[in-house]
């Protein structure tokens, strides 16, 4: 059967069992307090960090105490559940909804809500989510990481390779959380991260340190997922995780024959597959229509979520605790044992530290991408290759910091004294990230193996790149900053007025549309969903016509060319038919147009007495005159 959240009959989700090496545990969801009753008195609960990411990029994670401390406080067996995966794709708000929702700890691991890199480092939980079971309880620490690939801070392969690893080995339950659409790049990166896992295994095996513990179960959480994809496909989750899994390519690295003998030399590996107990994907769709909620998850409770979302979330909940075992070590010397293969000796906090430490100290690997091979033709060539990543990296960088104040001035756009202040909070947060850049990217170049070969010319190289790039980007920053001054001026005396339909021109067209621009930066959304989007992959004028011949539509239009052609209109006899009922409406690079003669103009209906506007007549020919202007004046600024 394809998997479809919706339609799980509530008797079968009272209950889930999770071995703990024996025992069996049962989590009651009898009710949502029920399932999470263990927090509802735990005020100390928080997340501490466990590694803390160096100042300087060298790699290695930098052990925190009060982490460490929080392991070593355990007394009873645990088990660990980590969440790790690429930058911004909800990791810290996936582990809050799904395992603290509707308690004060819903948002444990705080949530970003700008385009850059929020968590940094490794956190855990300060105490063990405690499980009622018929045979005891299961304690569970959780782990929330920083995510790869982040801009706007000092990272790098080597790093989140020694990240993953650390973690990997960490874990009793590792969530490795994406984005939709997944596809053979995803699996791709997912086998790239696998591969690390194995060089550290190599490493410790080597030193004398082998691990020996069964090996964690995977769950692939894949975030936004549209789930008529996958019916549409004929597939169930099951089956995309088959087909992905057969997108990836066999391996026979090194590390894969050292650590995993004759089946890592196995034509069909899919590193994944040998060094997860289990494997499980796990659809998650979109937490709420509004891309605004979605930006901004940690400001809206559970309750004003999407169902389908939570419901998701539930699901994933159940898979993580089932067949979950607490931190032990195998008696058998085989590393990374069949769980039928294992004789487990728990392991209390303090044992599970003293091993963590010898694995940070003797299992350090070095991702290779981060080093370039000695034999490049030449000096010249060698530094305008590094040239042209730091040139890049630095522009990602500004990019990166140019979306977050844009949008923390559309956020700050009311006019009081606290939205000033967080105006200028934000100018001034960018502009010490902005001025981090020479930094940053000096210690990016310490692990590259040009500026070992070229240390004084690379050094002198990315400096003067850097200042350069300071320079574009704090010209980048004010124009931006003036944009969004301005912007919100006009918004703030065009005020919170709806407007009603405009009156028709008359226009001598010959049979050609006729469209003008109305607004830069503007769109047809609005709260009370009187809007219809389109699609995507139109031009200006295909939208036009498109919006033309569709009698749903009214003459109202928007249009985004930097969004992949996206075209949308406001609903026909609604407030919103010229798209004008909201003017909160800032969206960067869309432009809101006005058609003057669509060929449903006599079909559309008009709008109702009842959603009339009270003032009149008058006032509404005058609302209406006075927002055209508006809208015309604010799309030429």
């Amino acid at each position: 059967e394809h998997w479809a959240p919706s339609r799980i009959p509530a008797s079968k989700m009272r209950s889930s069992t999770c071995m703990l090496l024996g025992p069996t545990i049962t989590i009651l969801l009898a009710s949502p307090s029920s399932a999470f009753a263990g927090l509802q008195d735990d005020l100390g609960l928080r997340a501490v960090l466990l590694f803390r990411k160096p100042a300087v990029s060298t790699g290695r994670l930098e052990v925190v105490e009060e982490g460490m401390n929080v392991l070593r406080a355990q007394k009873e067996p645990f088990c660990i559940v980590s969440a790790v995966g690429p930058t911004r794709t909800g990791k810290s708000s996936m582990l809050g909804r799904a395992f603290f929702r509707e308690s004060e700890q819903e948002t444990l691991f705080q949530v970003g809500s700008g385009v850059t890199s929020f968590t940094g480092g490794v956190w855990i939980s300060s105490r063990p989510l405690e499980v009622a079971t018929a045979s005891g309880t299961l304690r569970v620490l959780f782990i929330d990481t920083e995510g790869f690939s982040g801009v706007g801070s000092i990272t790098s392969k080597t790093y989140e390779a020694n990240l993953f690893g650390i973690v990997y080995l960490l874990s009793s339950v590792l969530i490795f959380n994406t984005m939709f659409p997944v596809d053979a790049s995803t699996v791709s990166s997912l086998n790239a991260h696998a591969n690390h896992a194995l060089q550290m295994l190599q490493a410790l095996k080597e030193s004398g340190q082998e691990v020996r513990r069964t090996r964690p179960r995977l769950i692939w959480s894949v975030q936004s997922f549209n789930i008529y994809n996958l019916h549409n496909s004929g597939m169930g989750a099951d089956d995309l995780l088959s087909s992905l899994r057969n997108a990836s390519q066999p391996s026979s690295s090194e590390s894969a024959l050292a650590v995993l003998g004759e089946a890592g030399s196995s034509a069909s590996v899919w590193l994944v597959e040998r060094l997860f107990e289990e494997q499980q994907l796990i659809p998650v769709r979109r937490p709420h229509h509004s891309d605004e909620v979605v930006a901004n998850l940690a400001k809206y409770n559970s309750s004003m979520l999407s169902p389908d979302y939570l419901q998701d979330l539930e699901h994933l909940r159940l898979a993580s605790m089932r067949h979950t075992r607490p931190v032990h070590r195998c008696k058998e010397k085989d590393t990374l044992s069949a769980a039928d293969h294992c004789t487990a000796e728990l392991l209390h906090g303090s044992e599970f530290v003293e091993l963590l430490g010898g694995w940070l100290k003797h299992g350090f690997i070095l991702d290779q991408s981060d080093l370039e091979s000695s034999d490049k033709a030449n000096e010249t060539e060698s530094l305008f290759q590094l040239g042209e990543r730091n040139r890049n990296w630095l522009e990602k960088q500004c990019k990166a910091l140019n979306e977050e104040l844009r949008t923390k001035f559309y956020w700050y756009r009311e006019y009081t004294t606290t939205n000033e202040d967080l105006r200028q909070e934000a100018i001034q947060a960018v502009s010490r990230m902005m001025k981090g850049f020479r930094d940053a990217a000096l210690s990016r170049l310490v692990e590259s193996g040009i500026f070992w070969r070229y240390p004084g010319k690379g050094a002198m190289l990315v400096e003067t790149q850097s200042q350069q790039a300071m320079h574009r980007c704090k010209e980048m920053l004010d124009h931006t900053r003036e944009h969004m001054e301005n912007w919100r001026l006009q918004w703030q005396s065009r005020g919170q007025r709806r407007i009603e339909q405009q009156p028709l021109p008359h226009v001598e067209g010959g049979g050609k549309l006729i469209y003008k621009l109305q607004a830069n930066d503007s769109t047809c959304f609005t709260e009370t969903n009187n809007r219809i989007a389109l699609g995507s992959g139109f031009t200006l004028e295909s939208c036009a016509e498109e919006v033309s011949t569709n009698c749903k539509c009214g003459r109202g239009f928007e249009f985004d060319e930097s969004n992949d052609g996206f075209c949308g209109c406001g609903a026909a006899g609604t407030l919103n038919t010229d798209c004008t009922e909201d003017l909160d409406d800032f969206s960067f690079r869309n432009k809101r147009y006005l058609l003057y003669n669509p060929a449903c103009i006599h079909e559309q209906p008009k709008l109702s007495s009842d959603r009339a506007s009270p003032s009149g007549a008058g006032d509404t020919a005058g609302a209406a005159q006075g927002g055209a202007g508006g809208a015309a004046q604010g799309g030429a600024g």
